[in-house]
């Protein structure tokens, strides 16, 4: 009997894996019903670039990127891409549509209406540094369903929408990290008169390194660095460099 037993156990575990396996992807690949679009990309597609047309009173175009993928019967498909606007090309933002939980597109184009105006200080800022011999500035914000307008102004758009703005400052190479250090606490130091979040990427040797998200507004204060802090992790950027 306890032979019998071990020779059908195995077989019989197998069979029931596999049972519970399909069931899983049968879960997985149901489609969900009633929608707002199919679960198919031309159909995602067409939702997305609606729901961006009426939420700024443009045409938009996919640019790239499309990435459609199904949850199931109950969470539905998600489409993702980048889109632009026909008429501005340049002005890519990302854009999220589900078949349930997102229902209203999700998207970061409101920083094309306060990209200039945001990004000018910080670009005022690197340009009064002698040891910043380049820089890269971007105005940046979580995705929202939200609809941000021109006129909704500045401040209120940096303080109210989780924007900041990615700099990466670019410094001389093959100087002691010492050096990296003062220039990065000085720097550090100067962007409290800015009235925007950074995020801070200093690189050198084709390395970022050193790394900070500075919420200016709430209150940043640099003394909470210390040239010491700041010297040994520009040491162990440089020792492993970016990652891979």
């Amino acid at each position: 009997m306890g032979e019998q037993l071990a020779e059908w156990a195995p077989g019989k575990l197998e069979e029931l894996g596999s049972g519970v396996e399909k069931a899983l992807d049968d879960l997985h690949n149901g489609e969900h019903k009633g929608g707002p679009f199919e679960n198919d990309l031309e159909s995602a597609r067409a939702y997305l670039l609606t729901q961006l047309q009426e939420k700024y009173g443009l045409q938009f175009a996919v640019v790239g990127n499309e990435n459609l993928e199904n949850y199931g019967p109950l969470a539905g498909a998600t489409y993702t891409c980048d889109a632009a606007p026909v008429s501005a090309p340049e002005q890519v933002t990302t854009a999220l549509v589900s078949q349930t939980m997102y229902q209203d597109v999700r998207d970061g184009y409101a920083v094309y209406f306060f990209k200039e105006e945001a990004e000018e200080p910080v670009l005022t800022l690197c340009e009064s540094k002698a040891y910043v011999i380049g820089q890269n500035i971007s105005l940046e914000m979580p995705e929202t369903a939200y609809t941000w307008t021109a006129g909704d102004g500045l401040e209120k758009f940096l303080s109210e929408s989780g924007a900041y703005v990615r700099l990466t400052l670019y410094l001389e190479n093959d100087l002691d990290t010492k050096t990296y250090a003062e220039q990065i606490l000085d720097f550090l130091s100067s962007i409290d008169q800015l009235d925007c979040n950074l995020v801070v990427q200093p690189r050198a040797n084709d390395t970022y390194i050193f790394f900070t998200e500075a919420q200016i507004l709430d209150g940043f204060d640099a003394d909470n660095y210390t040239l010491e802090e700041i010297e040994k992790m520009v040491k162990r950027r440089l020792k492993t460099g970016d990652p891979k």
